[in-house]
């Protein structure tokens, strides 16, 4: 009742091009958690099932944020023949291509590439409508649309652990592609009904070229660098964070199952997070949430190293919540309007390389040296978030004195 009053408060405070389109947009956006949900549970099935190592999971995570990565820099070029939502729905079906690839599976190769094909799917799905949220919606509603992303990843883990018990992970895959070819066909009639925004319309209610004359804006290249290595960051904390968790604590002793009501806990804590965060939007600025949700996250990481609780998983998955669709938000506050989604598209990149990059590393150091390195190394990630932030935060006060 909560989420469905608070999507009809959302629709209320933008111009009425359709009542349908946030519903489709926060329920389509439901499905983009899917891959992380499902893979930190079905990596333990694959992991057993093809004899592999901790550092396999790390190739597998480079070839899936090869691929994301990939999808958002060439957001803006994709973009010049066709519109984000058509992008969005192309990359939903190439997410689903990949989902029955990793299915039929046969070897670590075959993994490889279905994790590969889903990733690029995903990255393209995660640009366009980041981009898209950014140009025609306000910075509550982007919280709430990874709100529905958290949703996502907190249900995937529970039909995949479902689905191994029964059957096995492959039928967790083939269950889940079965919800998005659902989602596909809202999407088609979406589009076919014409209920989405024309990239010339912006529903906000703001002026984009009032605010362009008003505001001073961060135009250094080294300004744009700071704010894209801001999610990379932040990439390599998030699902390193909740992928190796899981792996810790078994080592610890915990079950399988339990490992994945962890990793349901973490993403239901998201969830729950963006939604307080959505509604603090109305009274706390973006920055403050930022460093809000940081102090958290590294309070949730410190239970869990010295407790393994599963309060510590909450709080990490509360804290690090507001980060993503708050950093993405702030964007306009910080940029010009002119460079907006070539540059949310390289943050989302950047997102997806920081997942490559840093959780490779990660996988190579809990490997050859302890698994219990993975909660130092996880804070150590997020004081870089907080960081880069507090750069640019002190170089747009002074463009404002």
């Amino acid at each position: 009742m909560l989420l469905a009053k608070g999507v009809f408060i959302m629709a209320k405070t933008v111009v009425k091009k359709s009542v349908w389109l946030l519903p489709v947009i926060l329920l389509s956006y439901f499905v983009v958690g899917f891959p992380d949900g499902a893979f930190t549970i079905s990596w333990l099935g694959i992991y057993e099932d093809f004899s592999l190592s901790v550092v396999h999971s790390g190739y597998i995570l480079v070839g899936y944020s090869v691929t994301y990565t990939l999808a958002g820099v060439l957001l803006s070029r994709f973009n010049r023949f066709m519109r984000l939502q058509t992008i969005y729905f192309w990359g939903l079906i190439i997410m689903g291509a990949g989902f029955v690839w990793l299915a039929l599976s046969q070897n670590f190769f075959s993994v490889l590439g279905g994790i590969t094909l889903y990733g690029f799917g995903t990255g393209a799905m995660a640009s366009s409508m980041n981009s898209y949220m950014a140009k025609h919606f306000t910075a509550r509603h982007n919280n709430w649309m990874h709100c529905f992303w958290g949703g996502g990843a907190s249900v995937t883990p529970l039909i995949m652990s479902q689905m191994m018990a029964l059957l096995s992970w492959r039928a967790g895959y083939f269950v889940i592609t079965g919800i998005l070819g659902v989602v596909a066909i809202i999407l088609l009639m979406s589009m076919y009904k014409k209920i989405w925004i024309n990239e010339e319309e912006n529903i906000s209610q703001e002026d984009p070229n009032k605010a362009d004359e008003a505001r001073p804006y961060l135009e250094k290249k080294w300004h744009q660098a700071v704010e894209i290595f801001t999610f990379f960051f932040l990439g390599g904390t998030d699902y390193t964070l909740v992928f190796f968790t899981g792996m810790v604590l078994i080592d610890r002793g915990l079950s399988y199952e339990m490992a994945g009501f962890f990793s349901a806990v973490y993403y239901i804590s998201m969830t729950a997070g963006r939604m307080f965060f959505g509604w603090s939007a109305k009274r706390l600025r973006e920055v403050p949430i930022i460093r809000i949700g940081i102090a958290i996250a590294i309070a949730g990481i410190g239970v869990l190293y010295f407790t393994g609780n599963i309060v510590g998983m909450a709080l990490t998955g509360f804290g690090l919540a507001p980060l993503l669709p708050t950093l993405v938000s702030d964007t306009s506050n910080r940029f010009s309007p002119r460079i907006l989604s070539k540059l949310v598209g390289y943050e989302l990149a950047a997102f997806g390389a920081g997942i490559a990059v840093l959780f490779f590393a990660t996988s190579l150091v809990l490997e050859y040296i302890t698994l219990e390195a993975l909660f130092p190394i996880g804070i150590g990630f997020i004081v870089l978030v907080a960081l880069c932030n507090e750069v640019l935060e002190r170089a747009r006060k002074r463009l404002k004195d």
